[in-house]
């Protein structure tokens, strides 16, 4: 099983806003690579969502 540091990722997060910030910094430091992969669209897809438009 392979695993990924989310360490850096959930400092950056700190900047992000809620939702995201709050279910990124909720996860362990560590995640399997298939969780990361699927967490990782859905944190992208709300990040979009906040997203200011021009």
């Amino acid at each position: 099983m392979t695993e990924v540091d989310i360490k850096d990722l959930k400092a950056k997060a700190i900047k992000f806003p809620d939702p995201v910030k709050t279910l990124i910094l909720s996860e362990p430091d560590r995640l399997d690579i298939d969780d990361y992969l699927s967490k990782m669209q859905t944190w992208e897809r709300l990040l979009r969502m906040e997203a200011p438009t021009s």
